[in-house]
């Protein structure tokens, strides 16, 4: 065992020994000997002077703010024992002609994120045993036919985000071993049928934002043994059933961030071997109860962000038995009518995320539910008997919760193998969080809670604090980065108390200034005698005006010198006495 160890570090030391400037050189996870360049900088023609003659695994590659600008030069003829060759950011131009002759033992070429702009068939000749080539994120125009031919072996060819607008007849010729296309980000527009002529062992087709429009019949007869299709983010507006008849051994089918707005009848009827479908990001809103007439081995159905506010109570009924997983997020449901679809199917998980749902009502799940999303709803409460009894992971995270108090709630998520909390606005006060802090002590789950408000418990996590610490009931308006309107954090029942006997010291003291205005009212209404005063005698007549017709104010005044006059005297109490004691003649 020991001259084995030995051995081994002798190989590293020598394999070191042997290794390119500015690289680094050790075996990779599979024991292999690799040299990696990742500095970048490097300029002008590959030269891979230095290098070790068993290296195994070439990686020459740069950062985004120091890339390559190489040209590629017949610098492979010495290293025949390379498997894998990736240079990747290097700003590579063209592929010049047997640069890889020789290499006989490569298995992966990678030439993704260059300038290449064209590929020809002589690019690649002496790599007859290649099996995947990359070449994704390039500026390649147009592929000539034949352009892969001298690669036999190969299984996987990704041309993805080019500028690539059509594929030639016998694109791929004498490639009969291919197995995975990858096309996607190319301006395409339409798949011709010539161009999968000569492989028809397809096993996966991935065309994302290709600018295709409809589906095209024509090519899927001659993939019969087609199992991913991937035609996610185009234009496609309307699905029939005749557009899958030909693909009976399709497993995987991606349509999402397309623009289908209904499912119609039988749409998905011939395949059924068809095991995940995805229909995200379409503008959905009605399926058809025969949609999925005969998919009898579906168990995962993504139909999450389209127009959906309710299902028919059927509308599942033929895939009942097989769908596990459903994902519904992103749609305005109203779950008061969903109750019964709920009901009839059987899936194990179901993602309801940002669906903009206020409440839920109770037993609404499936029974034997063990994943449930409630994820970036506006729920602020949830009763523990809306949740069934078999949850594995229950997601409420970013929703309104400010404090749970529900006891069969709480009793709930303990049960919960993982419950997920994050995000919610919890208030750290003596109103909301005491339930859960009384608990936090036996539940992992609830010492994870992180407060927002009051303003001086914000971002506290909840199993630091004490009962002592908390404020009152703290409101949910803050004004900058205080609590404007909570009471402060040592605020307890005394100074409740202390606020209503100032509130009753308040009262009390206008009663008083009411009774001293009240009692200075009615001593000059006595003594100036205003309940005499009469009624008919106003300053002005009743018929005057105060303003005559030029405008002028109209006061009237008594010429009579024998007019009785009023008089209003003001006394204080003691001059009031004195003139009683001198008319009793005192």
């Amino acid at each position: 065992m020991k001259l084995r160890y030995l051995l081994l570090i002798s190989a590293t030391c020598s394999f070191a020994s042997g290794c390119m400037s500015n690289c680094s050189c050790s075996p990779d996870n599979k024991g292999r000997n690799a040299v990696v360049c990742k500095e970048g900088g490097i300029v002008g023609p590959l030269t891979l002077d230095g290098m070790d003659r068993n290296t195994e695994v070439l990686v020459i590659s740069a950062p985004d703010n120091n890339m390559n600008s190489l040209t590629m030069a017949p610098a492979f003829s010495e290293f025949r024992q390379l498997e894998e060759i990736h240079i990747t950011q290097s700003n590579i131009p063209q592929l010049g002609e047997h640069f890889f002759y020789g290499l006989a033992n490569l298995s992966v070429l990678n030439l993704s994120q260059n300038n290449i702009t064209q590929v020809i068939n002589r690019n690649f000749l002496g790599l007859g045993k290649l099996k995947e080539l990359l070449l994704d994120d390039n500026n390649i125009v147009s592929l000539p036919s034949g352009a892969f031919s001298a690669l036999k072996e190969l299984k996987v060819l990704s041309i993805q985000r080019n500028r690539i607008k059509e594929l030639v007849h016998s694109v791929f010729l004498d490639v009969k071993k291919l197995r995975v296309v990858k096309l996607s980000g190319n301006p395409l527009s339409e798949l011709q049928k010539e161009a999968f002529r000569d492989v028809q062992e397809l096993r996966t087709l991935e065309c994302r934002g290709c600018l295709l429009t409809q589906m095209n019949q024509q090519i899927y007869p001659i993939l019969p043994y087609l199992n991913h299709l991937d035609l996610g983010e185009n234009g496609i507006k309307h699905l029939t059933k005749d557009d899958f008849e030909n693909l009976k051994n399709l497993k995987h089918l991606k349509l999402d961030g397309n623009k289908l707005t209904r499912l119609e009848d039988f749409t998905f009827t011939h395949l059924t071997q068809m095991k995940k479908l995805n229909l995200a990001k379409n503008r959905i809103k009605t399926i058809s109860i025969t949609s999925f007439e005969n998919v009898d081995n579906l168990t995962e159905l993504d139909l999450s962000y389209n127009d959906i506010t309710s299902l028919k109570p059927n509308v599942f009924d033929s895939i009942v038995e097989s769908l596990l997983i459903l994902n519904l997020s992103g749609n305005p449901l109203d779950l008061s009518h969903m109750k019964h679809l709920f009901k009839r199917i059987k899936v194990r998980e179901l993602r309801l995320r940002q669906c903009g749902l206020f409440e839920l009502s109770e037993n609404i799940f499936p029974s034997n539910l063990i994943s449930l999303d409630l994820s970036q709803n506006h729920l602020t409460s949830l009763e523990g008997n809306a949740l069934p009894d078999s949850l594995y992971l229950l997601d409420i995270s970013k929703n309104k919760f400010r404090g749970i108090s529900n006891d069969n709630l709480l009793d709930k998520i303990e049960f919960i193998n993982v419950t997920i909390l994050d995000g919610n606005p919890w208030s750290c006060d003596l109103c909301f969080i005491v339930p859960l802090m009384n608990r936090v002590n036996r539940s992992a789950t609830f010492q994870n809670i992180i407060c927002s408000q009051p303003y001086a418990m914000d971002g506290k996590r909840l199993e630091s604090l004490d009962i002592n610490q908390l404020s009152w009931c703290s409101s949910s308006f803050t004004t900058g980065d205080a609590n404007f309107f909570s009471i402060n954090e040592n605020s307890s029942l005394g100074i409740v108390a202390g606020g209503i006997s100032v509130g009753l010291l308040f009262l009390i003291l206008v009663i008083i200034v009411g009774m001293l205005c009240y009692s200075k009212r009615h001593a000059a209404k006595y003594y100036t005698h205003e309940d005499k005063i009469i009624d008919n005698d106003p300053i002005c007549d009743t018929n005057s005006t105060l303003f005559s017709d030029d405008r002028e104010l109209c006061f009237k005044f008594p010429l009579d010198n024998n007019v009785n006059e009023k008089k209003v005297a003001i006394a204080t109490i003691e001059e009031i006495k004195r003139e009683h004691k001198i008319t009793n003649g005192v």
